[in-house]
């Protein structure tokens, strides 16, 4: 046969022109030049050729395209069949699994029918006893084990042999259309391109269906490699020996008759679900099934009982918790359309909790005897009012007040918000809730939060969860009740009735309100803008406890308003607004829903993430993110950096919103000469503000806004947004109160400072936010004396409400005042540590910024440090720095719950510090230290090296006795004053105890009260003492003494020439140990005060004591003393 050419090879000297006769010439049909030459036969051969080689492109073509779909079914298909059959018998199980006697008998059956071979059953059961498995198992096989042994439910109607309802898209019906696919693949032998695609998808969606993402690998593998003619050979040989005998699975399709006896059947034992008696009993159970049964135990027989499907069983058993997974089991029982899923349950418990079955059959029996009442659930039914009422409250939101046409569902625009416990710790939003009181009086929680900080949104965040995630929250409450007191005018119970539930609801308000009083362990109620003590009784009864008893409340508030809230919180949680990483996070939501791609906008993420620019520290507060970026997309070119401060975002905003709404009307604008309707609208706008706040509203139906006096425009410029309803309220308090004090500013100072003092807005905390932003729009004005006036009339209000430390107790050098410096006096100080504010970063950086002042009077810093504050160290050792700068602090007290977070605050402090008269640290760990870094060793010593500074030095409690013995061996030796009340200490301390009296120049004191010293270690303690130069008070309170100690004491006692003070309260002294005492206490000369406060002392000793002549020496307590007896 001739080579042949191939049809696009052209010589150079090809270039000639086409036959005249070309245009005649049909579309489609090919065209070739015909050529002189030694090559012409050749061409005419290729043309002949191409024809008879297109024909066979075409039918190997056909011929991969069924060898691709054949590959596609036996690796991926099989691999989705596997996958499916292991997740209800796993590998490791299967063995067992199959020896079980009911599914042996079922194979059994089918192995007879000839359904399944001798092949496949050997490899079930094979003879040598080795381990099957799932591997060994084709295609074919696993159709057929899923069908017959894997408790799946046949596809309705049909069964498992005909093809299933097109909107089936259960497990079983995607078993069933791979089956039929395999069959029909095998009596294939051509596939068309055409035929290729279709097949290709419909078999890809059932796979991806039952593989999940991980078959999409082998998709795209088989889809674009080659394969060989020998490869395709292979395949299509080992699929048709599988699939195209032709035989049958399991089952065949039902006769026509036969479903519909079986829909009609089913349809009436599914009519009404399990009997009303059946629920009553399940409620009544419901306790005892979740406490005391095993999901695992029972998922089994209920999907042979076809109640639970197997998709409902992996569902289940994704839960972790088993109540949890068994309170779903029981709500599924109870909405099955089976009349007897109540029966499966009891009999699926019938052998393994036998008892508990009899109970509950002896309680179904009482019941069924004596019948039930027809009640209505009326927690129930306003329960589910309720979930109805606030997912539509919430679908659509309007955040954007510049963008009137975008809405959004809460959960799309709500962003993560730090919150707090009164220790510090980060809650999840899921552990909000408390425990449902079951006895006495329910949680009163009060949520503090900045205004601005997203106290709304975060309410409605936790009603929308309540609403569509039953399960979302730790502890569930039946009934939540959400309540936002600005929009409350009239009856307080009316009104929230009317606004939760519509016009033609069943429940009657009486009826639904004694209802909740009946039922209040069930609910939760969420108070929102509570702005302290109000006049509404019934509010103010159910805050109080007197009514609802035993409901959670939890009051969302400022913390200007802690002081003044008319009731006594049980506990406070703390909303610290955004983290560093939810900012990015919210910024690119308002970027997605005005429809814009973040990698576009580079630009502002860096601003946001600048640390250096004024306004970063800002950001973690909501309002101030929706209000750069209301700037930001309004005015792109916008230049951000210039804002620095809260008073002038706000400037910045009102004038972006006035801009915008001019660029709308096409009004043309010159810098800022705005039109006098616009200057006129923003004038009313501050009116009212100031207005509404002076009457304490912060709601407002629309008439109450608009009067035919008012410019219609104030509702243009973004300052308004409409709540769910007829109400309108500020975007923020923090708005409203920007707008008061540019109200008050146009005043002159006279008038400003009469209207201040005539509605007392000095006085009352509710005015704070204004006050400040007052002081805000004043802070370039440095020639007028209007910010001082300001800031003095602050100051008088602060110093009016404030307690400080008097100089009475600031005095730490003797004895007597030594316990001035372990409690700080009481006053509102006491409760900043338990505030907001304790948590504040814009708190913590402006402590030492006022301490700088000229009337500064604190001296005395005690800190609390709580596990959670690690992750502000940044900030504490910035504050630590900037207070021991100012040079104020004389007295440093530090709880501390973690050593890393003390020793690098220490660090700081003893660093910057000149000088300082005490530091007292305080072991307050709730956890033990099980490992301490080489850094906060290093920074440890650091600080105790630095020690050289102070005259008195405290480490109390300490659990470790490693970190005291660490501490003893870098203090330096001018201590004055040592103190380890309570510590751990071993002989390891004891010696370098004894190092430090010997080598002390100025060791006055030195107290280790109750530090577990006993026996010896108590010698190695007073060999130094013997030596020390300098000591004068010596506290031994609950030693452990023994005969060597009090022998070593009373040498000390002979030879020390210093000594004045000797404390041996709470010890015990035995007849010949007080008479050694007393002996050596004779011989010395220095001794002043010898204390026995509840020393147990015999009755011998105390005579001996009190006989003895001593020429200078006082005794306290021995007549209090308490007698020991002596054992014979």
């Amino acid at each position: 046969m001739a080579s042949t050419i191939p049809p696009n090879f052209l010589p150079p000297f090809a270039n000639v022109d086409p036959p005249k006769d070309d245009r005649h010439r049909k579309r489609g049909e090919h065209q070739y030049t015909k050529f002189k030459g030694p090559y012409e036969n050749e061409f005419m051969r290729a043309n002949m050729d191409q024809n008879w080689a297109k024909k066979m492109n075409i039918a190997n073509k056909e011929r991969e395209n069924v060898a691709r779909i054949v590959w596609l079914l036996m690796d991926a298909g099989t691999f989705a069949l596997r996958s499916t059959f292991d997740s209800v018998h796993p590998p490791l199980n299967l063995r067992e699994h199959l020896s079980q006697a009911h599914i042996k008998a079922v194979l059994q059956r089918l192995h007879t029918s000839n359904v399944i071979n001798d092949k496949l059953w050997e490899m079930l059961y094979p003879l040598n006893k080795k381990h099957t498995t799932s591997q060994q198992y084709d295609s074919r096989a696993l159709c057929i084990l899923l069908q017959s042994i894997c408790h799946l439910c046949p596809p309705y109607p049909n069964g498992w042999g005909v093809a299933p309802l097109p909107t089936d898209s259960s497990l079983s019906a995607d078993i069933v259309r791979l089956q039929l696919l395999h069959q029909k693949v095998a009596r294939m032998d051509m596939i068309s391109p055409e035929e290729f695609v279709a097949l290709w998808n419909q078999i890809k969606e059932v796979l991806v269906r039952l593989g999940g993402p991980p078959i999409r690998v082998r998709l795209h593998r088989i889809e674009h490699e080659m394969i060989t003619t020998e490869l395709q050979n292979h395949y299509v040989n080992l699929f048709q020996e599988q699939w195209a005998d032709g035989r049958k699975l399991v089952m065949t399709p039902k006769s026509t008759g036969s479903r519909k006896r079986g829909r009609s059947m089913k349809n009436k034992k599914e009519e009404n679900g399990i009997p009303k008696e059946d629920k009553a009993v399940l409620l009544k159970t419901y306790r005892m099934f979740v406490d005391n049964v095993q999901a695992e135990d029972i998922l089994d027989r209920l999907q042979q009982n076809q109640v639970l499907k197997f998709s409902e069983r992996q569902e289940i058993l994704s839960i972790s918790k088993n109540s949890e997974r068994m309170q779903i089991i029981i709500e599924k029982i109870h909405t099955t359309k089976l009349s007897f899923g109540f029966k499966a349950l009891c009999d699926s418990i019938k052998f393994k909790y036998k008892k508990l079955y009899d109970v509950v059959m002896a309680i179904r029996k009482e019941v069924y005897k004596h019948g039930i009442k027809d009640t209505v659930d009326v927690v129930g039914v306003c329960r589910d009012s309720l979930y109805q009422t606030y997912k539509a409250m919430f679908a659509k939101c309007h955040p954007f007040t510049w963008a009137d046409n975008i809405s959004v569902n809460i959960r799309d625009l709500y962003t993560p918000l730090d919150i707090l416990d009164s220790n510090g710790r980060k809650l999840h939003l899921s552990d909000i809730f408390p425990p449902p009181c079951t006895n006495g009086k329910g949680q009163r929680i009060v949520l503090e939060g900045a205004g601005g900080s997203g106290k709304s949104i975060l309410c409605a965040m936790i009603t929308q969860l309540w609403a569509s995630h039953k399960n979302y929250f730790k502890y569930n409450y039946n009934i939540l009740i959400h309540v936002d007191i600005a929009t409350i005018n009239g009856d307080f119970k009316t009104e929230v009735y009317h606004r939760l539930f519509p016009d033609d609801f069943k429940i009657k308000q009486k009826d639904f309100w004694s209802t909740m009083e009946e039922n209040s362990h069930e609910i939760v109620m969420l108070i929102d803008s509570y702005e302290g003590k109000t006049e509404m009784r019934d509010l103010q009864e159910i805050i109080s406890g007197s009514s609802l008893p035993q409901a959670t409340v939890i009051v969302a508030t400022n913390p200007d308003i802690s002081h003044s809230l008319g009731f006594s919180a049980d506990s406070k949680l703390f909303n610290m607004g955004y983290s560093s990483h939810s900012v990015a996070r919210c910024f690119k939501t308002y970027l997605y829903h005005f429809k814009a791609h973040p990698d576009k906008h580079q630009a502002l993420f860096d601003l946001i993430e600048n640390e250096s620019w004024l306004m970063h520290k800002h950001l973690a507060q909501p309002i101030v993110c929706l209000l750069i970026f209301a700037i930001y997309q309004i005015n792109k070119t916008a230049n951000l950096d210039d804002i620095d401060c809260i008073t002038n975002l706000f400037e910045v905003f009102g004038l972006s919103m006035a801009t915008h709404y001019c660029k709308r009307q096409k009004i043309d604008v010159i810098g800022y000469e705005f039109p006098e309707d616009v200057v006129s609208a923003i004038n009313e706008l501050s009116n009212f503000a100031f207005e509404s706040l002076r009457d304490g509203k912060r709601a407002y139906l629309e008439d109450e806004i608009v009067t035919p006096s008012t410019n219609s425009m104030i509702f243009h410029l973004g300052v308004f947004f409409r709540l769910n309803g007829p109400h309108w309220k500020f975007t923020c308090t923090l708005m409203q109160d920007f707008l008061a004090a540019r109200h008050l500013s146009d005043f002159v100072l006279e008038e400003m400072s009469t209207i201040l003092t005539d509605n007392k807005m000095m006085k009352y905390s509710r005015y704070s936010q204004m006050i400040t932003l007052l002081c805000g729009l004043f802070r370039d004005d440095y020639d007028t004396s209007t910010l001082k006036s300001l800031f003095t009339d602050l100051a008088m209000r602060n110093i009016s409400n404030t307690k400080v430390l008097g100089d009475d107790v600031q005095s730490v050098r003797s004895a007597d005042s030594r316990t001035s410096i372990s409690h700080a006096p009481s006053g509102n100080q006491n409760d900043y540590k338990k505030g907001w504010t304790y948590f504040n970063k814009k708190t913590l950086e402006a402590l030492p910024l006022v301490m700088t002042g000229e009337a500064n009077r604190i001296t005395y810093l005690d800190l609390v440090l709580q596990p959670s504050y690690s992750s502000q160290a940044a900030v504490y050792t910035e504050l630590a720095k900037g207070v021991a700068k100012t040079g104020c602090i004389k007295h440093l007290k530090i709880h501390w719950s973690t050593l890393d977070l003390m020793a690098r605050i220490l660090d700081a402090f003893m660093t910057e510090v000149s000088s300082v008269e005490s530091i007292v640290l305080t072991d307050i760990c709730k956890k033990s230290i099980k490992h301490v870094s080489a850094d906060t060793w290093a920074t440890l010593q650091n600080a105790c090296e630095n020690m050289t500074k102070t005259k008195e030095f405290a480490f109390l409690n300490g659990r470790v006795a490693a970190i005291a013995y660490f501490v003893l061996q870098h203090l330096p030796t001018t201590i004055r004053e040592l103190n380890f009340t309570g510590c751990k200490l071993n002989m390891m301390c004891a010696s370098e105890l004894s190092y430090k009296l010997e080598h002390a120049n100025s060791l006055t004191k030195l107290d280790i009260t109750n530090t577990q010293l006993a026996g010896s270690d108590f010698v190695a303690v007073l060999q130094g003492l013997k030596i020390c130069p300098t000591i004068k008070h010596l506290k031994l309170c609950g030693a452990k003494l023994d005969r060597p100690g009090v022998i070593t004491l009373s040498e000390c006692l002979r030879l020390t020439r210093t000594l004045q003070i000797l404390d041996l309260s709470n010890c015990e002294l035995d007849t010949e140990m007080s008479k050694l005492l007393a002996n050596a206490i004779a011989d010395n000369r220095s001794l002043l005060k010898l204390v026995l406060k509840n020393t147990k002392v015999t009755l011998e000793g105390k005579n001996v004591i009190s006989h003895t002549k001593f020429v200078q020496l006082k005794v306290i307590g021995l007549e209090d003393a308490k007698h020991l007896l002596l054992t014979i």
